[in-house]
């Protein structure tokens, strides 16, 4: 009678641990779930977070080009990223666009790197229609997984059709490594 009563008791056992597990089980999965939807979500924001500081810039200044990573490096990590340009011009116009050089401003660069290498896609020029604000993809770099931590300066030259005067626009990005979770998350 003892054994048919311990079998019970144990197959009541299995049966709780087992129905907990499936349910910690499930919990963790609506988490992680949430999680990616999460940070998919803060991706799509990055390009409008970047039109933002570029119509926030021309509210303040008088430049008629502003890209971002001018003045101040960005922090980029390894893989895709874009350089953002905004164009505020009073008479609108076409502007041609040249990667001068990409270069390391770090001494923990390579110098022997072929940098140019990163760039995917590049945009030539810029139709601006008048007293309009626009913000635009210029560069497309894929930073590769291995590249070393440091600043790298993409000087653009950019020249208004019509016009003799030429811009330079030095470009600093920081690269730095995401940690090791978020890289397996992301």
């Amino acid at each position: 009678m003892k054994s048919k009563k311990a079998a019970i008791e144990l197959s009541m056992t299995t049966i709780v641990v087992v129905v907990l597990s499936l349910t910690l089980l499930i919990m963790g999965f609506i988490l992680v779930r949430s999680i990616m939807c999460t940070a998919i979500g803060l991706t799509d924001d990055v390009g409008t977070k970047a039109k933002k500081q570029i119509s926030d810039f021309f509210d303040t200044s008088s430049y008629e080009i502003y890209c971002v990573g001018q003045g101040d490096p960005t922090k980029v990590a390894p893989g895709i990223n874009n350089v953002w340009c905004g164009f505020n011009s009073k008479i609108g116009g076409t502007y041609k666009l040249t990667i001068k050089e990409i270069k390391p401003i770090s001494s923990a660069l390579s110098k022997t790197t072929d940098y140019m290498k990163w760039v995917t896609v590049k945009q030539e020029s810029v139709t601006v229609s008048p007293e309009k604000r626009e913000s635009q993809k210029i560069v497309t770099l894929d930073i590769p997984e291995d590249a070393q931590e440091g600043t790298i300066r993409l000087t653009l030259e950019v020249k208004k059709e019509g016009s003799t005067a030429t811009s330079t626009i030095p470009v600093d990005w920081e690269i730095s490594r995401t940690g090791t979770i978020r890289a397996v998350m992301c």
